[in-house]
């Protein structure tokens, strides 16, 4: 009986060496086809990629290290840019990973910009926050917002290239490879920190299961699905009762089809979780999409 009683402790404390469940959801996505090539020379590395919920076929992204306080809208249909968006209030050491949904609350579209990455010297760990545009003139001039909130966090990870936000606005973020090259660790971020005026430092969170370098993320807009990815994989998650960190912990994920590109760091699901598009640094990178063809299975 006591050996029973600490099984079941080791295996649902916060803890990485019990095997997984067997996956709870298994959805089918059709092979991804090129939607669209972005046209702009501009756009050198897009690292991250999320899809607008303000505005039809519209995706936001931007630069890896190296470019200024600005993402692009670019149309998921023809891959034009339809307007470059400066953030005012914003500074970029290094963009990783962007994000759509609510704003935090609950209420209103927001975009999320995480630099969060260790390229240029150094982490800055900040997320900026931007209502979504109203209006875009689509002509790809530059248009200016201000940054609607900042997020200043210390956590014990080194790298960090992925940033989600669920349907309440709640932001996660997902280290790269964890600390001492062993498991990535998935924190949530404390919406206290928006209105602190200094660096929190988060101590909570969960190592997830898994060696896999963890390059790209994003949770769904219902908040039940979870897509994350390496440089050659997309693993797949379905989440029951918004319980990410248990569900990461414990699910084992299904691999999704991804056309692997040169340099794919970027997912994201469509504005109402049809499917899902990724798209690679370089010059003129494809825009893949990939359509949802059947719901998840649970079971």
């Amino acid at each position: 009986m006591a050996l029973t009683l600490l099984v079941i402790f080791l295996c649902t404390g916060l803890t990485v060496y019990c095997s997984p469940d067997k996956r709870a959801a298994v959805p089918t996505f059709a092979q991804g086809h090129v939607e669209a090539t972005v046209t702009a020379s501009s756009i050198r590395e897009a690292s991250g990629v999320c899809a607008s919920r303000q505005h039809a076929d519209v995706l936001y992204t931007h630069n890896d290290s190296g470019d200024t306080h600005r993402i692009f809208a670019i149309s998921a249909k023809t891959g034009a840019l339809l307007n470059t968006i400066t953030i005012d209030g914003a500074t970029a050491q290094d963009w990783e990973d962007i994000a759509c949904g609510k704003c935090t609350g609950g209420s209103g579209n927001c975009v999320y910009i995480g630099d969060l990455g260790g390229n240029a010297g150094g982490d800055a760990n900040t997320i900026f926050r931007i209502h979504e545009p109203a209006t875009l003139n689509r002509n790809g001039g530059n248009i200016h917002v201000h940054a609607d909130g900042t997020l200043k966090f210390s956590w014990d990870q080194n790298n960090c290239e992925t940033l989600m936000v669920d349907p309440k606005g709640e932001v996660y973020v997902l280290s790269k490879v964890g600390t001492g090259g062993k498991h990535p660790k998935l924190v949530h971020l404390p919406d206290s920190a928006w209105t602190a005026h200094h660096r929190v430092q988060v101590n909570e969170g969960i190592m997830i299961p898994h060696t896999h370098t963890f390059v790209g993320g994003d949770i769904s807009p219902n908040g039940q699905e979870v897509l994350v990815k390496d440089h050659s994989h997309i693993y797949y998650w379905h989440v029951n009762n918004g319980n990410y960190y248990e569900t990461l912990r414990t699910q084992e994920p299904s691999q999704v089809p991804y056309h692997v590109e040169p340099q794919g760091e970027a997912v994201a699901w469509d504005k109402d979780g049809s499917g899902y598009y990724t798209i690679s640094e370089g010059q003129h990178p494809k825009i893949y999409y990939y359509r949802r063809t059947s719901a998840p299975v649970v079971g």
